[in-house]
């Protein structure tokens, strides 16, 4: 009898086990789709950033170098002042790179975290690289993290935006009367 008590709890034992194993692993496809709309989302906003600042810079170093070369003769305190606002411009729009640069590696550093979340449970991976469970509550938890991190970072891009466009309206304003005058020195260079 007591041969069939062990038999028979060990029996229970094998078929709890055999229940637990071929139980299927929670289905986290809506997870995976949700990362893969993150991903998009992320990419397209990255579009936006991609501007033509240098082209800017560009056009206001050129400027500038026409005016030390042309204009000895018409230093009025106007001009230098303008002259002065323009450098500025540039260098705001040499910072507004810098910010750009790091915007992208802020998008890549979550970029990497959603792929590596969601090949973990594309594949029905048991545990993450760091050895936590995968679980419905890990799941759930990296997921709201990855979209309060590419909101922060969607805030960070509008930030972004609201300031390339007030340097850029300072750049129209003040390149209209950079122009004129280059304009008048032009034309006084010219033989008469």
């Amino acid at each position: 009898m007591r041969l069939s008590k062990q038999t028979f709890i060990w029996l229970i034992i094998c078929a709890i086990g055999l229940l637990h194993a071929c139980s299927e692993p929670r289905n986290f496809d809506d997870e995976i789709r949700a990362a893969d709309s993150l991903n998009t989302q992320l990419d397209e906003t990255l579009a936006l950033i991609d501007t033509s600042a240098h082209s800017i810079s560009d056009s206001i170093e050129k400027q500038i170098l026409f005016f030390q070369k042309n204009s000895t003769d018409v230093k009025d305190s106007l001009m230098s002042q303008a002259l002065l606002r323009y450098a500025g411009i540039r260098n705001n729009i040499a910072l507004l790179d810098q910010w750009r640069d790091s915007l992208r590696n802020r998008q890549d550093k979550i970029e990497n975290e959603l792929v590596a979340f969601r090949n973990a449970l594309a594949d029905k991976a048991t545990h993450d690289g760091l050895n936590h469970e995968i679980n419905e509550l890990y799941a759930d938890t990296v997921l709201k993290n990855l979209i309060e991190k590419q909101q922060q970072w969607h805030t960070k891009i509008n930030e972004w935006l609201q300031q390339q466009k007030s340097i850029y309206n300072n750049w129209n304003t003040l390149n209209d009367t950079i122009l004129t005058w280059r304009q008048s020195i032009s034309k006084q260079k010219q033989p008469a």
